[in-house]
């Protein structure tokens, strides 16, 4: 005569949670350096964008603009844009605000692109 059993045993919860335990141990680390990188790449696209807005600003007024607030910035990232006018042209930056969540994002803290598309530091790129 079989005995059925119901339910799971203490122990077999016991396993189940250890595996879940390890596996969420080795998946976070790696699942946090995606959304390090995803959020850098948000920061890439917004560069870009307000450089074809700088580039669109000239092509009306037949100069940049040294007003950051003319080319529309995102207010609501984990970066802070500046412009900077040089005699060359301009240079856009993206600083990881050190409150946010992009602050880990080691030896990627500032990127900048400037008016020749010329970014850095390019191993974040």
């Amino acid at each position: 005569m079989a005995i059925s059993s119901r339910g799971t045993s203490l122990f077999e919860v016991m396993i189940t949670l250890v595996i879940v335990a390890i596996l969420a141990t080795v998946g976070y680390p790696s699942f946090h350096s995606y959304l390090l990188q995803a959020r850098r790449g948000e920061a890439q696209n917004h560069l870009m964008a307000l450089q074809l807005r700088q580039e669109e600003y000239r092509l009306v007024h037949g100069h940049y603009t040294a007003d950051m607030q003319q080319l529309r910035p995102d207010p609501g990232s984990d970066y802070d844009f500046q412009l900077r006018l040089n005699d060359l042209g301009y240079v856009l930056t993206a600083s990881a605000r050190a409150d946010s969540r992009q602050s880990q994002d080691t030896g990627c803290h500032l990127l900048s692109l400037d008016q020749d598309r010329q970014s850095e530091p390019t191993a974040c790129w």
